[in-house]
């Protein structure tokens, strides 16, 4: 009979489109999700210099930890993120750095992102908070078109927010149960 096999022939040819659908959609609704976890995470780390109760505390690696801590444990977020915290006199002079492809190298899959900027903010300043998450794209670009940074394989996620400190009293002194969050992540 010359319609043997013809079934499987046609779920070859309609399968491999489909399933690249079903795939393209889920690494979506994961680039999603990523951006959702990183500006909660973000807003609510952020909250902390707002009120005055991170200064004093520590240094750019333990808010960046702090960050990470929030998005429970999402991907490798410490070597994915960048965190820049800039103040300045006023918000019309505070400038950010372009935090660009991050240092890293699209060649290497075990490189990590630079440092960003990360100013000690005092009471009553006007401060400028961006997360930058480089999302490691598990399908190639041609199938899902997320890659926004040619050649490098990944999504970067940019989460941004301005606000003015809290009349927080001076003086850096660290809040005692955030050194006993940041001694739990940090061990």
């Amino acid at each position: 009979n010359d319609t043997d096999g013809a079934t499987a022939v046609e779920f070859d040819i309609v399968s491999v489109p489909y399933l690249a659908i079903i795939f393209g959609i889920l690494e979506l609704a994961l680039v999603f999700f990523t951006g959702s976890v990183l500006t909660q995470s973000m807003n609510t780390t952020g909250r902390l210099v707002r009120v005055g109760a991170f200064q004093g505390c520590g240094t750019a690696a333990e808010f960046k930890a702090m960050v990470c801590d929030r998005m429970s444990g999402l991907m490798n977020c410490e070597g994915n993120l960048r965190i820049d915290l800039v103040t300045a006199a006023s918000f019309q002079s505070i400038t950010m750095a372009d935090p660009g492809d991050g240092g890293l190298d699209p060649d290497d899959d075990t490189s990590e992102v630079e440092d960003g900027d990360f100013d000690n903010t005092g009471p009553g300043e006007p401060v400028v908070m961006r997360g930058t998450f480089y999302y490691p794209l598990v399908l190639p670009n041609f199938m899902t078109r997320l890659e926004n940074q040619a050649g490098s394989g990944r999504h970067v996620i940019t989460v941004s927010t301005a606000f003015r400190n809290e009349p927080f009293p001076g003086g850096a002194t660290c809040n005692p149960s955030i050194r006993d969050e940041l001694d739990g992540i940090l061990g």
